[in-house]
């Protein structure tokens, strides 16, 4: 039996009628959820959700400091995996789509398109990303108002976390920061079912202000002030219209904007940062980036910290794969296979503005002649 409270939220309508089963399944969303929940997805009746739309976008034009919550759910109709999902092949955003190999070459969705076009009106504040792919940034969202708390495919000093890893400590303490900070939470394509992010979620919902789309039931659905069971892409499109914003279109293809008298020549830029990959306000002190092929580069945070590696090459989207080596295993103290990282465009933008990986943070790498 479900309930009103769980499948409209504490804001929703008696009158509303209840969500419909759309897939039924016979295995629990998330194995590895202390509460067992069937991985059961439900849709709301057309007018109930246009219903519930209109009050979210209420919601949003109220709030001060409005924060999403991401997940593998926002991802899917890009082709990209939910690999921890028990029943994705069959799952309304993913049956029958071809998944794609290589992530790093997926499309950003509606709802990134859109969630960027929310940034950019001053109505979304920050985004705290559970997963890797880098669609926020190819959207144009700016990398400054993104927590890629699990780690990045595009961002050498911030890896993907496997499992038994650890998060970055700051991440960390900015994912803390906007924990207290937000007064609405957006939490959107998550299941909400065993992660530390779900800390962000769960004081959200002890306050009233935890706003759950997901087509999945997850623990936080009761208590919420509104749960929307459709689509992200469908509920955010329809969320941009009633904001009265245009998203860029699908095929928008990003491009870096350098901040000005940043460029010296191609891939090579001043960068308001010192030696050390610090914020540097002196002259004298700011450094160079240099990204051409063959330049050594020295990573300044995450488990590879301090190790240099070399740019193999440019591709087509503009990215840089950089190539380590020398690589050890901090804990065991043995070296590690040859691999490749990769630094996303959007981080000469990023850089030449004077913007770390946090506020205050410092860049991912710094050449190594500057270092020594």
């Amino acid at each position: 039996m479900v309930h009103e409270s769980s499948m409209h939220g504490a804001l929703g309508s008696s009158s509303w009628e209840l969500p419909s089963r759309a897939t039924t399944f016979d295995v629990a969303a998330r194995d590895y959820c202390s509460e067992r929940i069937m991985a059961h997805e439900y849709l709301d009746a057309p007018d109930v959700l246009r219903e519930k739309v209109r009050l979210l976008a209420s919601m949003i034009q109220n709030a001060r400091h409005l924060l999403a919550l991401t997940g593998a759910g926002i991802s899917t109709s890009a082709g990209i995996d939910d690999y921890a999902s028990k029943a994705k092949s069959a799952s309304l955003t993913a049956a029958g789509k071809p998944l794609l190999k290589d992530w790093k070459a997926a499309r950003p969705t509606m709802a990134h398109h859109c969630l960027a076009a929310m940034h950019d009106a001053g109505f979304l504040k920050h985004w705290i990303n559970q997963n890797h792919d880098s669609l926020p940034q190819k959207a144009g969202y700016p990398q400054h108002a993104l927590n890629e708390i699990h780690g990045s495919l595009h961002d050498p000093a911030n890896p993907i976390v496997p499992y038994e890893g650890s998060l970055r400590d700051d991440l960390f303490d900015w994912m803390d920061e906007w924990r207290a900070k937000n007064d609405l939470c957006l939490a959107i394509g998550t299941s909400l079912s065993g992660f530390n992010v779900d800390s962000v979620a769960e004081v959200a919902v002890q306050h009233r202000r935890l706003v759950i789309i997901n087509l999945q039931q997850t623990p936080y659905d009761d208590g919420c002030a509104l749960r929307i069971f459709a689509k992200a892409d469908e509920v955010l499109q329809m969320l941009a219209t009633e904001l009265q914003l245009t998203p860029k279109p699908l095929d928008h293809e990003y491009m870096p904007q350098l901040a000005d008298g940043a460029y010296i020549a191609e891939d090579v830029m001043r960068v308001p940062f010192d030696a050390h990959g610090m914020p540097c306000n002196d002259p004298k002190r700011m450094v160079v980036w240099d990204l051409r092929v063959g330049q050594r580069l020295r990573l300044t945070g995450g488990p590879y910290e301090g190790d240099v590696g070399t740019v193999m090459e440019k591709n087509a989207e503009g990215h840089y794969r950089i190539r380590f080596c020398e690589s050890m295993n901090k804990t065991f103290n043995v070296a590690l296979r040859p691999f490749s990282l990769w630094l996303g465009s959007w981080w000469l933008q990023q850089a030449t503005h004077g913007r770390g990986l946090t506020p205050g943070g410092r860049i991912p790498f710094v050449n190594v002649q500057l270092a020594e």
